[in-house]
This record gives structure tokens, sequence and C-alpha cells, in this order.
């Protein structure tokens, strides 16, 4: 196939669609992110939870 610079007109439904499972994947990677990093530091994050309420 030939490339064509013709730009094809994307309706709002299809740019939302596509903005939603953009936003999707980056809310996935994030959610992962943050609990590798709870994984990591759960001894840490503990510590700082008893002594919150240390008496």
């Amino acid at each position: 196939m030939s490339y064509t610079s013709r730009h094809r007109y994307k309706s709002r439904r299809e740019k939302n669609k596509t903005m939603f499972s953009r936003f999707k994947m980056v809310i996935i990677f994030a959610l992962i992110a943050i609990a590798f990093y709870v994984f990591f530091n759960r001894i840490l994050i503990w510590d700082l939870i008893r002594t919150q309420f240390y008496d």
C-alpha cells in the first residue's frame, strides 16, 4: 500500500474510544507500579503505620 497524506476524519466516539483505552493502560501500569512499590517497601510502610499508633 502506498502512503497517502490524506487525513482521515475521526468521529468523537472513535477519539473517545482510543483515549479511554490509553487511559486504562496508564491506570493499569500505575497500579502495577504502586503494587511493586508497596511490596518492596512493605517493612518501611508497616513501621510507619506502627509508629503512628504507638502508645
